[in-house]
């Protein structure tokens, strides 16, 4: 049995590898995103639009339209879908269509043609659950928004692959409740998979979003894991079902170069040290350093734009923060701005 999860396990990755090879380019305007952990990357929830719930609610009613089309699985495969992984069983089995693949990663969104069925494996057998679209890694935030509005649902891509070198393969590198490398792997870094001698992918696949639409509530509806998950929040889980840790920068609540930065007036770095006292310091430390509640924000090299996005927006950046809106004026955000880019 081992052996055979292990032939499995090496064609998974390789299929991840040439997959990864043609598309793991980073192309296209930024899409604002934080980590989920460290081997998921999400989208944030941008504030709703005229016409994103009813554009939203389409979809929904599409993918009701086929969970009731494919309950039987074998429906599903009369019509192209097939079991990825075809020689593992899962907890939850994704059968992809890859025509309906091939035409998303093209640009082309038709919510009647989903990517991926996803079904929950139960003592009775496969009951269909959801849904998936997905994207290419070359679409930009509003290609993604155009396609399902990102004021109702949450897209997310697997980054931070670490593929074992070919003499790790016996050791059980993908496997066990710690494993070095893939999409579970205490690996998340260039620097340490390269001194594993394995093979870094920053991206694998491109942007993919679930459907559960017989979910009981709107949130459940649009959730990365589906109601069944307990730990689909922001920072707790990671894909496949283990505790990895997050990437040393994560102190932050959104990777740097992800941050999003609002227009902001040049401040008086002097006059904000004391508006940072007064508002700041008793979360995030003196100086902006050793707090017992939040980040720290010292020698992070954050502009003052990105800090003014902070402030104002503190539940787009992280929807667990239990940072409040400070009610303070423009110029204090500008001086405040100002001495935290210092620091």
């Amino acid at each position: 049995m081992r052996r055979i999860l292990l032939g499995c396990t090496v064609a998974f990755v390789g299929f991840v590898l040439v997959i990864a090879i043609h598309r793991h380019a980073r192309a296209g305007a930024p899409v604002t995103s934080k980590l989920m952990d460290a081997h998921m990357e999400i989208t944030l929830r941008r504030l709703p639009a005229p016409g994103d719930q009813e554009r939203a609610d389409a979809i929904v009613a599409a993918a009701r339209r086929l969970v009731a089309k494919y309950a039987d699985v074998a429906d599903a495969e009369r019509d192209g879908f097939k079991k990825f992984l075809p020689n593992i069983e899962l907890p939850q089995e994704h059968f992809t269509n890859a025509a309906y693949a091939r035409e998303a990663w093209r640009g082309t969104f038709d919510p009647d043609h989903p990517t991926s069925l996803i079904y929950k494996r139960t003592a009775s057998g496969l009951q269909i659950v959801g849904v998936m679209y997905t994207a290419s890694n070359l679409a930009s935030e509003a290609d993604l928004d155009a396609k399902i509005p990102m004021s109702v649902g949450t897209w997310h891509r697997h980054v931070n692959f670490c593929l074992a070198p070919l003499e790790a393969l016996g050791s059980g590198a993908y496997l066990g409740r710690h494993p070095k490398f893939g999409p579970s792997g205490t690996i998340f870094t260039r620097d340490a998979c390269d001194a594993e001698h394995g093979t870094f992918l920053p991206v694998v696949f491109g942007w993919m979003i679930h459907v559960w639409p017989n979910a009981p509530t709107n949130d459940a509806i649009w959730s990365i894991h589906g109601q069944d998950d307990p730990h689909d929040m922001v920072g707790e889980h990671d894909h496949h079902g283990g505790m990895v840790a997050i990437a040393p920068d994560s102190a932050l609540p959104i990777p740097l170069d992800h941050l999003p930065a609002a227009p902001i007036a040049a401040g008086n770095p002097a006059r904000g040290a004391s508006v940072f006292a007064q508002n700041c310091a008793s979360c995030h430390g003196a100086a902006g350093r050793n707090g017992p509640d939040a980040p720290e924000l010292a020698a992070r090299g954050i502009a003052p734009g990105q800090v003014a996005f902070m402030v104002r927006n503190p539940h787009t950046i992280d929807v667990t923060s239990d940072m409040p809106k400070i009610p303070i004026s423009d110029g204090d955000l500008a001086d405040v701005a100002a001495y935290v880019s210092k620091l």
